[in-house]
């Protein structure tokens, strides 16, 4: 029992103190509230704990109450600094690298994230938001999100010319969000232009046997190539530059073959190269008009193409032909042309990622 009497107190005082203290029949009840607060927690008294903490913010965020309670007081002490937005981004299984914009920026708090991967569905787009603006400085602002694909605004030198921003950063917007995204996903497959293939196409020309000229069989109008070189490398020359000038769509369908789209995209003809321009299943490639040994076949889908569909199959069509407005990279209205070489895929579409697909094929 604690006594708050001076020294000095007379019998009596010391006996109605003790009569009337309070200790023995409160101590226990506040023992009990630290008890119910910190240590068992019964479900009923958390939606109250969430309420006094003042993290009713969080609950779209975590939706387990003890979890919220834990996570959230840590998050709090550091809202407004870039661990909050780590451990905000943590609460919905993200995490991401800051990138805070040069001082000498006009918009020097607008700030963008680089997340550790593409996001997993076009749901995700609006807890990120919502959760990194509940996080980050009052003083800052979440302008972009990235992750594979980050084409940045070109900014040149500091003259009063070149203080302008050229162009803008890759991404695209969605509802709900003034925030831009920008997403990239590769896709490689491999493959021969066969005989069948050439043959279909009209390129195929037979292997050469003989390196003399008189064993050639090449038509007169594609003999561009030089006299001295090899048959057989005049051979390669003449069937990629004839597949390369033909127009070239890649076809989506579903799971029930039903077409999604066509994409336009490129012929190139390439050969390996230590650093080339291309990098097919992690080998280089460089163009090569004069030593060709493969045709790369490119095309990067746009934001929003194709977007609520998975494509389960990518085949390439060759000489299509549109009814109207040529100009547009992705249609449905591809007609005729010759079709080769099928390859399984799942490839869910969305509103902020652009898919890239490189068919590389060797000229048989």
């Amino acid at each position: 029992m604690n006594i708050l009497l001076p020294s000095n107190a007379t019998p009596v005082e010391l006996a109605l103190e003790g009569g009337s203290a309070p200790e023995e029949k409160l101590t226990p009840s506040i023992d009990q509230i630290t008890l119910l607060k910190h240590i068992t927690r019964p479900a009923g008294i958390l939606p109250f704990l969430v309420d006094e903490y003042g993290l009713d913010l969080l609950l779209p965020y975590l939706s387990n109450l003890y979890n919220l309670i834990d996570e959230g007081r840590q998050w709090a002490r550091y809202r407004g600094t870039h661990k909050a937005v780590h451990d905000g981004l943590g609460f919905i299984g993200y995490s991401a690298t800051i990138i805070d914009p040069p001082i000498w920026r006009n918009a020097w708090a607008d700030f963008q994230l680089e997340l550790d991967r593409i996001r997993d569905d076009e749901n995700d787009l609006i807890p990120i938001d919502g959760i990194v603006s509940l996080s980050h400085p009052v003083r800052s602002n979440l302008r972009r999100v990235f992750k594979d694909y980050d084409v940045p605004a070109g900014t040149f030198a500091y003259t009063r010319h070149g203080n302008a921003i050229w162009g803008d950063d890759s991404g695209t917007y969605v509802d709900g969000s003034d925030v831009k995204w920008s997403f990239g996903r590769y896709h490689d497959f491999t493959g021969t232009l066969s005989e069948t293939d050439l043959t279909a196409l009209g390129e195929w020309i037979p292997v050469v046997s003989s390196s003399k000229w008189v064993d050639m069989n090449f038509p007169w109008v594609t003999a561009t190539f030089p006299w001295a070189n090899p048959a057989e490398l005049s051979r390669r020359q003449t069937i990629a530059s004839g597949v390369a000038a033909k127009t070239v769509w890649l076809k989506f369908t579903d799971g029930s073959s039903e077409l999604i789209g066509y994409r336009l995209g490129k012929s190139i003809p390439v050969r390996a190269a230590v650093e080339g321009e291309f990098t097919v299943n992690d080998l280089g490639y460089s163009c090569s008009d004069d030593d060709p040994t493969h045709i790369l076949i490119f095309a990067r889908t746009g934001f929003g193409d194709g977007s609520g569909t998975t494509a389960a199959q990518i085949s390439i069509l060759f000489d299509g032909t549109v009814s109207a407005k040529p100009g547009r990279l992705w249609r449905a209205d591809v007609t005729g042309g010759v079709e080769i070489h099928a390859y399984p895929v799942s490839i869910e579409f969305g509103e902020t990622v652009r898919d890239q697909i490189q068919i590389l094929l060797e000229i048989s």
